[in-house]
């Protein structure tokens, strides 16, 4: 069992102290680029992480503000510190503490903890840890808990690997705030088969006026990948390549391999839908037929068309394609929501890195199926039954014939017959072979419309697949000299699936080939037919160079293609993503570069910005406690996030007292069979304060359990707010599910609001939910004091009765601790 507790304090009761520290280093007030290139450095990071904060810093800065929960408004970011540094490192032993650091956690018990109950403790003073220790026989055991500044220095690969896959930066502004100014936190990784039997345990204390907290947690439980909650974000019949040909999204099964934004083929680990009522934007490359449709919140791979422009002077307007290339490949691109998107911006293309060897397919089998995709049919005589093979040709085209001729004949081991109609300039090379019928079919499709290249072609190195392109090209292309000189190659098809796999064979041999869709129609003839004329997908680019204003990125093997506009439309329906096994979790929509699409969580702060990613991998057991006690000057606004993976349970047990305002929604997301979810919350709201709080449990595999219990408690004109999700996605079967939230209001001033949200999309499930609103009986008081109780004191045991849900789930020195928290937020509130 792994157990994870945080504890936050800070001035209340004994812990309302200040302390007089001469940084050794800190930031000036108010955020910048410079302020988080300045963090960067004071770290010494490596360059990644550098731009990893700035993209973060970028998206911080576009994204608005919440609006659904209130008094945010009032947070001023320029009267902020971003970072202070009171130490010089993070110390391994409690006696290199410095002495005023030591004494202020000394007031809040981490020594005595440590030797009493804990399996390894941190302490973290503004922005940085100061102290990490783990007891010794866990670490011989591979258990890793330290600071995250410390693993990303210790750890680099792991680190890198789940940094921002459970919460990235694009999730919400202040997923984005903490990303750009992150400091502190703690690390934590337990290999497989080890069992940490007592709790690691963090505290946090913030001590400089205005001074922002801005911690990162990670935590890695035994062995697995990075993961991401999947929404869906492409409507029904978005196209996303699997390598070998291009399908509707919402025919992907969970198991299929499909193409990532790394050009790699990855496996789709699960499909999921939702309803989806709102705006879909539909954006359009320069390549127009490669145009593909998302909702405005879904990540594109991107880069900002002002960040790589050509130098000019300021009193000329930047054009739309005015791209220095030289600038790209130092250009760390990032995931922008669709709906930030502007035109001009460049979007990436990748290149398909997938090579493998097929012996089977000769030269000159390649070379044939060319022939045959351009203008070639297989089939058998409706008449005879004999099975033929016919390739078409322009009666004058001699050349192709010829070599077409040959192809058939030593392919199918007969000589190869002519037949020429000279009304119709055609020309048709034919033979009767089931062998090569059977070839054409297996390797290229039986009708115009159907025809693609099979798997193994596509998978093959670039130069045997030239082989295939030259021949397809002659026997189906145009050539046209242009008057700067350059040939222009067009070539047509009526296959969809045909036209895109052409594209990504010419993207492996350099080139960035145009799609251009022409869409079908019918006429009426002069003898009175009426001629209906398919939807046709013509592909151009010039000889020897790639599309123009199109950039090719050896460093990340991908064409940036710019945004040729942006449409609009209302969408009412389903909508599907995906969830990649591979990092990052993303894949191509009609070849280009998306991220699956996360669900926002909205946490927000200006002194308190935390991030909490916890990765629970098969069979694995977390529990997280945390006891928030925060002065009422902060704001204290989280996001918390774990990932259950197949038979792994977490347990999220949290509290929420003090602070001006706290917006936190510890979420698990189900995404094994036979995970479980656990999620204890409450909250006590006294004067001024605003507990906006709740949790969110999200079923994405089947035979998973979760609970949620919420308590609150205001008084004094406190609010206490709360917010649930849960969900059950299809698929998901066999759930069982249960939601109790109950509130309790001490008084007529103080205000409680519910605000559930519940969406069960599978049939096969269990769920119940429970809500009560009430305040304490005037009959229980009465009960009480007539035991010779005082009023304070009747209050507060009908109250610890009312939380005892969430008490009886911590260690003794824990309950103890919030039981005297909460009987202090309840004094003074009768009378």
């Amino acid at each position: 069992m792994t157990t994870t507790r945080e504890l936050v304090a800070d001035r209340r009761d004994q812990y309302a102290f200040h302390d007089d520290i001469v940084y050794l280093r800190e930031t000036k007030r108010g955020l910048t680029r410079d302020t988080v290139e300045e963090i960067s450095r004071f770290k010494n990071e490596p360059e990644w992480m550098l731009q990893s904060r700035l993209r973060a810093y970028d998206h911080f800065l576009k994204r608005p503000m919440p609006v659904w929960t209130d008094g945010l408004d009032k947070i001023d970011f320029d009267k902020i510190v971003y970072y202070r540094k009171p130490s010089e490192r993070e110390e391994k032993s409690w006696d290199d503490v410095p002495e005023k650091i030591k004494a202020t956690f000394e007031k809040l018990g981490i020594p005595e903890a440590e030797r009493k109950f804990l399996a390894g403790v941190g302490a973290q003073y503004d922005s940085e840890v100061v102290y990490h220790s783990v007891k010794e026989e866990l670490s011989k055991l591979g258990v890793v808990f330290m600071g995250t500044d410390q693993g990303l220095i210790e750890y680099p690969e792991i680190f890198r690997k789940y940094y921002g896959t459970v919460v990235p930066h694009e999730d919400n502004k202040f997923s984005a705030l903490n990303g750009a100014v992150w400091s502190g936190g703690s690390f934590v990784y337990v290999p497989k088969g080890v069992e940490v039997p007592l709790p690691l345990q963090a505290y946090f204390r913030i001590n400089g006026e205005n001074t922002g907290q801005f911690e990162r947690t990670l935590i890695v439980v035994d062995e697995g990948a990075s993961v991401h909650y999947i929404e869906g974000c492409l409507p029904a019949g978005e196209l996303v390549s699997l390598g070998d040909e291009m399908v509707p999204v919402e025919s992907v099964a969970p198991g299929t391999l499909a193409m990532n934004s790394d050009g790699d083929l990855s496996t789709v680990v699960s499909s999921r839908r939702r309803n989806y009522t709102g705006e879909m934007l539909k954006i359009v490359p320069v390549s127009v037929g490669n145009a593909f449709e998302l909702t405005p919140e879904h990540p594109v791979w991107t880069i900002r068309r002002e960040r790589v422009a050509r130098s000019r002077r300021r009193t000329r307007p930047l054009r739309r394609w005015d791209v220095d290339a030289t600038k790209i490949p130092a250009t760390e691109p990032e995931w922008l929501p669709s709906g930030e998107l502007n035109e001009g911006d460049l979007i990436c293309f990748p290149v398909a890195s997938t090579t493998r060897d097929h012996p089977e397919l000769s030269d000159n089998l390649l070379r044939f199926l060319g022939y045959y995709v351009a203008a070639g049919s297989a089939f058998e005589n409706g008449v005879s039954g004999v099975p033929t093979v016919s390739l078409s040709f322009h009666i004058d085209e001699r050349e192709e014939v010829d070599d077409a001729r040959e192809l058939v004949a030593a392919l199918s081991g007969k000589p190869a017959a002519i037949y020429e109609v000279p009304a119709k300039h055609e020309a048709r090379v034919y033979v009767y072979s089931r062998e090569l019928m059977e070839l054409c079919h297996l390797f290229a499709g039986r009708f115009s419309a159907d025809k693609r290249l099979h798997s193994s072609i596509m998978e093959l190195a670039p130069e045997r697949q030239a082989l295939l392109v030259e021949t397809y090209l002659r026997g189906d292309g145009s050539r046209h000299t242009r008057s700067n000189g350059r040939t222009l190659v067009r070539a047509s098809t009526v296959s969809r699936t045909l036209v895109f796999q052409l594209q990504e064979i010419l993207a492996r041999m350099g080139v960035y080939a145009g799609v251009q869709v022409r869409p079908g129609f019918s006429e009426a003839m002069a003898d009175g037919r009426r001629v209906t004329h398919r939807q046709q997908y013509n592909l151009h680019y010039e000889e020897g160079r790639t599309v123009n204003q199109v950039w090719f990125d050896a460093s990340r093997n991908c064409f940036w293609v710019p945004i040729r506009k942006i449409e609009r439309r209302s969408h009412e329906g389903w909508v599907y993503n995906l969830e990649m096994a591979s990092a990052p979790n993303a894949y191509l929509a009609r070849g280009f570069a998306v991220h699956n699409c996360t669900a926002p969580i909205y946490a927000t702060d200006s002194l308190h910005v935390a991030v909490v990613e916890v990765i629970a991998l098969p069979g694995s057991k977390v529990r997280y406690t945390t006891i928030q006690n925060w002065s009422n000057d902060v704001y204290n606004l989280v996001t918390k996030r774990a990932h259950a993976h197949a038979g792994a349970k977490v347990e999220w047990i949290d509290a929420n007292t003090g602070s001006r305002k706290t917006v936190k929604f510890p979420s698990i997301y189900l995404r094994g069979e036979g995970s479980s979810a656990d999620i204890i919350s409450v909250a006590v709201a006294g004067r001024g304060q605003h507990q906006d709080t709740g949790a969110k449990a999200i079923h994405l595999a089947p035979n998973t359990t979760s609970r949620i219990v919420s308590k609150s408690v205001s008084k004094d004109g406190g609010r206490a707010t709360y917010r649930g999700h849960l969900k059950v996605a299809p698929g998901a079967t066999g759930v069982v599910a249960s939601v109790r939230c109950d509130a309790l209001m001490l008084d007529d001033e103080s205000r409680s609001d519910t605000y559930p949200y519940i969406d069960i999309q599978e049939d096969d499930t269990t769920m119940t939910h429970e809500a009560t609103v009430g305040k304490i009986s005037a009959d229980q008081i009465f009960y009480l004091m007539s035991r010779g109780l005082t009023e304070n004191e009747a209050q507060n045991l009908v109250i610890q009765g009312f939380l005892e849900v969430f008490t009886k789930e911590l260690p003794m020195e824990y309950a103890i601790e919030f039981n005297r928290l909460v009987k202090l937020e309840m004094e003074g509130s009768l009378g």
